[in-house]
């Protein structure tokens, strides 16, 4: 194998491993983004607010709290 097909192969070895990275990467983000959502709906029932109610909690200024 010549240097520069052994270059090719470990740049696209590297291009594969990248995209593994980011698709593991995604598939943390989305099981996080789930388990937010899922533990602030238990809580918004818990408390007995709506989704108005809690968005009007974080839209509100320092002053009006």
């Amino acid at each position: 194998m010549t240097k520069i097909n052994a270059f090719r192969e470990i740049e696209r070895k590297l291009a594969d491993s990248l995209a593994q990275l980011e698709a593991t990467k995604k598939t943390e983000r989305q099981r996080e983004t789930r388990e937010f959502a899922s533990e602030l709906k238990t809580l918004m029932k818990e408390y007995r607010m709506s989704a108005a109610d809690v968005l009007s909690i974080l839209n509100a200024t320092p002053e009006a709290r």
